[in-house]
């Protein structure tokens, strides 16, 4: 979901309209595609070994790290700033955050 773009994820959602896969939707995609990851990467390194608490913690960095790249990459992949201000997005994206 992070890397993809909008002829996939329309595909994915079995064609819908066109009007319906929006910039905006892509966007928000992008951003839970790392929330995903970090998941992902928090119970891969969790499930080796479940015993130890560092794996959980180096997950969490991980993901962390990859939450913060996630929206300078949906700001950078998709063409929303033609329609909302770079700077209006990273602060609602920072305030929705909290």
């Amino acid at each position: 979901m992070i890397f993809a773009g909008k002829p996939l994820i329309a595909r994915m959602f079995l064609r819908p309209p066109e009007g319906e896969v929006s910039t905006l939707l892509l966007s928000l995609l992008k951003e839970m595609g790392g929330m995903e990851l970090m998941l992902g990467v928090l119970l891969g390194l969790a499930s080796r070994d479940p015993v130890r608490n560092v794996a959980i913690v180096d997950a969490l960095i991980v993901g962390l790290c990859i939450l913060a790249l996630s929206p300078l990459l949906s700001l950078w992949t998709t063409d929303i700033r033609s329609m909302y201000p770079a700077y209006l997005l990273w602060g609602d994206l920072q305030c929705g955050a909290q």
